[in-house]
């Protein structure tokens, strides 16, 4: 046995492995450990700690944004138990595989097979539905493929087994036909190879060696002789030319003389012989005629079908998607630049459902492919995806399949159920298995994301969590925590990244690292059991688990605006912003009623219709308003402009907007990721660097030089350095080790040429501005009054120990998540014009779920920057969940009660402190609970 620690170590010559063994010599006689030990972490900004992390329980690390809680989960943990099992491969293995660098650490020992699921809150393609993101689609297509009875899309009759006989009947019949439409020769090819990566130059020496000349690949008949190797990376088809028909009667040159019934019935019977009872006729141009199959042939047409794959029922691969729609089950306005798109389709209106697959995605032919059902009935695939998880669990358990569907079934129904069944504990049961992923929300999108990597039934497991409370209601939280105990029951181990209160309170162990973040952060403050946290006068989330956030903040909440008497009255519209009877998606009408110049927060059940409401209605339909300055506007209207995306219920998304003008922007800080290109660093996705460049261009001695804001760009050729293209490092590819990255020699890391090293300003050339931090950038340009204010915002989120040039792929999901909100908010700063004229624009800042990577003190920074907002007379409209956040506006609307169908009504909007006592609210317990534990 290997021990722990060694490191092989082969010899030239040498017949055999040496192992050479560190110190840490492993004693066998010693019982498993019971935790992972990581000693002098120095990883990115770890500040040389070690501690442990306990074996099957649950281990949360917290701390403040940019503390270090990733680098010591992800990029020493799990990283260290990927890495591992690769060193267990080959070399000529792992130079196919993105390969690990080992962190900077001392040891690490004890640690398990390991399983990431990080953070994240992107949708995935056009084509991702709940089934596909949770797994349950491939299996499914597993199940069709191999346990489905095939139907015909002619009759709709099953498939039945067809003697040679029959069939040659069949093929004479249909050769007549096709002599009658005067085609003059066809080919009888026999299927080698379906949907099969390689090469493949041993199939053409086989087939060349057995007397065969030509080949039919991927839909191209190909000469043996002049057979290439084909894309190994690829999938491919591959059929043998058996023999070809003259249907002319002329004599030709042919690989067999097939001029007679006999010779006829001798080709077919080595066909199938050849293709294992599959055989088909081609053209000349290859495209293939007619199938003879003696398994999968139509009973009232005698038309036959090839094998199903599990390709066949996939909306992903071209064997399987609808040929219209190619999959998406909707018809768009890109599809018309698609070659061989039909022309009858291209005037339809985007986003209209496919007229031929009528929204199930798949061709017909796949489609026809049914599961038998005990009291005689059948379900496809687009029928079976149509159900919940509840609903297709049922089905399921009512499949009527012989002793062959029953083996098939054996060990794919297990894995269908498992992830099924956590898609319910997770709260899920009211999605649809075809639901688009686009149409989620973001606890919708992560809750499923979850259901797909947890709802295996693995055990001896190192699962590290990146935030799995993100998007999640705290009633669906409490469920999910409840999923994460039956994880550890299961003799797992769970270390996750967190800052959730609740989840703190549930885990077994807490290490907390701080004290700030970045340089300021990597240390070990506290490490125990929450009651161990909480008295630790050197743990800051221990100090805030004790105090908590006082709410309001301020002291005091912002008074309403009043309203007009009578029940049905509007509000006056200059202060209310109303959007009257919605009914898009699940919601399900009423009056949405909103105060301006307010800090209002959008909450309710995961899926309850909070971003439906908020983001894909309000949002471009106050935009539009503001556009074009519309007192009133109507829902027909509306959707007359073609704003709207996906589908409504009724034909009309709404009744009417009012309010809805006066805004100078409509400003939206989403949840999708920020790019984090090695090229992107934080002043330039804010935009500061787009300044500072213009600044550096103009100054006298740049422009006697003729440099202009693009000679400091390090994009361009103009002023970077040619030898690192600008990166101020250097790539070595290491080929079955990890790449490398060492600093460009020429530059010395500085990204730009030495000609620009003599423009300065105060001193600092353009290489020294990149390597502040934002707080000496806002000292350093005090004299640029926009540019300060961008600078000035970052310092304000809690981002002030940054440096400008950091590259984006460094930076942890808290400082990404403030990042793109700095940079949004930058958007509505005010114009030049605006500040000399004294004027006071109007914005609409739309933000979801901001908290995401927020430690308690940086949710403290977000709650004041909004306020700041709203005091320069901006409306700021939340979608959260977070209850300081909630317990912190000054007014409240809760969507309710349940998720997807069960939501869409606005069940609360008003005051926080009326909305404790509202009996039907979700939200309410979990926020008395929250206040009176600050009060405790």
């Amino acid at each position: 046995k290997r021990p722990t620690g060694a490191t092989v170590v082969r010899y030239p010559g040498k017949g055999q492995e040496h192992l050479r063994v560190a110190e840490d010599r492993a004693d066998y006689s010693a019982p498993p450990p019971n935790s992972v030990k990581i000693e002098g972490a120095r990883e990115h900004n770890l500040k040389n700690i070690s501690l442990e992390i306990p074996h099957r329980k649950i281990s949360v690390v917290t701390g403040i944004s940019g503390s270090g809680k990733s680098s010591l989960a992800f990029d020493i943990v799990f990283a260290e138990g990927q890495r591992r099992f690769m060193e267990s491969m080959s070399p000529y293995a792992r130079q196919f595989v993105e390969q690990m660098s080992r962190p900077d650490i001392d040891r690490l020992s004890g640690i398990p097979p390991t399983v990431a699921i990080e953070q994240r809150v992107s949708h995935g393609t056009r084509k991702s539905t709940v089934a596909t993101v949770t797994e349950v689609a491939q299996h499914l297509r597993l199940l069709y493929a191999r346990a489905g009875v095939q139907h015909s899309p002619t009759s709709g009759e099953p498939m039945v087994a067809r003697k040679p006989g029959v069939i040659l009947r069949r093929l004479a019949t249909n050769l007549t036909i096709l002599r009658r439409q005067r085609l003059s020769l066809v080919f009888l090819c026999v299927p080698l190879i379906r949907g099969r990566k390689g090469h493949h130059q041993p199939l053409a020496n086989w087939a060349f060696e057995h007397g065969l000349t030509t080949l039919r690949i991927d839909g191209q008949f190909v000469p043996i002789s002049q057979f290439q190797k084909l894309d190994r990376y690829r999938e491919h088809d591959i059929e043998a030319v058996l023999t070809h028909f003259d249907l002319t009667g002329a004599r030709t040159r042919a690989i067999r003389s097939c001029g007679t019934r006999i010779a006829l019935a001798e080709a077919l019977e080595e066909a199938l012989r050849w293709g294992k009872g599959s055989c088909f006729l081609a053209s000349p141009t290859a495209s293939i005629l007619s199938w003879y199959s003696t398994t999968r042939t139509d009973p009232v047409t005698g038309e036959s079908y090839p094998d199903l794959d599990p390709k066949h029922l996939s909306w992903n691969s071209s064997r399987g998607w609808c040929p219209t729609c190619r999959g998406h089950g909707r018809i768009y306005a890109w599809m018309a630049d698609r070659e061989g798109f039909p022309d009858s389709v291209q005037d339809m209106e985007p986003g209209s459902q496919c007229p031929d697959c009528r929204g199930d995605r798949l061709n017909i032919v796949s489609r026809a492919v049914r599961l038998p059902l005990k009291e005689g009935l059948a379900v496809s695939l687009p029928q079976l995806l149509q159900s919940t998880p509840t609903a297709m669990l049922a089905t399921l358990a009512n499949l009527d399949l012989d002793p062959r569907g029953r083996a098939i079934i054996r060990d794919i129904l297990p894995e269908i159920r498992e992830r099924l069944r956590f898609m319910g504990t997770m709260g899920l049961d009211y999605l649809t298995l075809d639901r688009a992923t686009s149409t989620l929300s973001g606890g919708e999108a992560q809750r499923i994301r979850l259901a797909a990597q947890l709802g295996s039934n693995l055990s001896g497991i190192l699962y590290v969590l990146d935030e799995p409370s993100i998007g999640l209601h705290a009633m669906d939280n409490a469920r999910l925590l409840q999923s994460l105990k039956s994880l550890r029951a299961k003799g797992n181990t769970l270390l996750i990244v967190e800052h959730d209160e609740d989840t703190m309170r549930q885990a077994d162990h807490i290490i907390d690292l701080g004290p700030g973040a970045g340089l300021h952060g990597g240390e070990m403050l506290a490490a125990g059991t929450i009651g161990e946290i909480k008295r630790n006068r050197a743990s800051l989330t221990g100090r805030f688990l004790v105090r908590g956030l006082t709410h309001p903040q301020r002291g005091t909440y912002r008074p309403l605006p009043q309203r007009r008497q009578g029940p049905t009255a509007p509000p006056q519209v200059p202060d209310w912003l109303i959007l009257e009877n919605p009914r898009f998606r699940n919601l399900k009408g009423g009056r949405l009623m909103l105060p301006r110049r307010r800090l209002i927060m959008a909450c309710g059940i995961s899926g309850a219709g909070k971003s439906t409401l908020v983001r894909d209605l309000l949002k471009p339909a106050v935009a539009y308003a503001c556009k074009r300055d519309l007192a009133t506007l109507s829902g027909r209207d509306f959707t007359n402009a073609g704003l709207l995306e996906g589908d409504s219920r009724t034909k009309l998304p709404f009744r009417r907007l009012v309010g809805g003008r006066g805004f100078r922007h409509v400003i939206e800080v989403d949840q999708n990721p920020i790019g984090k290109t090695p090229r992107s660093t934080p002043a330039t996705y804010t935009g500061a660097f787009d300044v500072i460049r213009v600044f550096f261009g103009s100054l006298p001695e740049a422009r006697m030089q003729g440099h202009t804001a693009s000679t400091y760009s390090f994009n361009t050729r103009l002023g970077r350095c040619e030898k690192c293209k600008g990166a101020g490092r250097m790539k070595l590819v290491m080929s079955f080790m990890p790449d490398t990255y060492v600093t460009c020699e020429e530059c010395d890391g500085r990204r730009y040429g030495h000609e620009l090293d003599e423009i300065r300003w105060k001193g600092k050339n353009i290489s020294d501005v990149l390597a502040m931090t934002f707080e000496e950038a806002a000292e350093f340009f005090d004299f640029h009054v926009r540019l300060k204010a961008t600078l000035d915002l970052m310092v304000e989120t809690g981002l002030g120990y940054l440096t400008l040039g950091q590259s984006s792929p460094t930076l942890s999901g808290g400082e990404a998540q403030r990042l793109k909100l700095v940079s949004e908010l930058a958007k509505g700063l005010k114009t030049m014009r605006e500040r000399k004229l004294g004027m006071h624009p109007q914005n609409l800042y739309i933000l979801e779920e901001p908290t995401i990577g927020l430690h308690l003190s940086d949710c403290e920074r977000l709650i004041e920057v909004l306020h700041r907002l709203v005091d320069q007379d901006h409306t700021v409209i939340v979608i959260e969940h977070h209850l300081d956040l909630i317990a912190e506006a000054d007014y409240v609307v809760e969507i309710g009660p349940g998720g997807g169908d069960a939501g869409g009504e606005i069940i609360y909007q008003g005051p926080v402190c009326d909305m404790l006592a509202c009996a039907g609210s979700p939200t309410a317990p979990f926020l008395r609970r929250a206040l009176k534990r600050r009060r405790s």
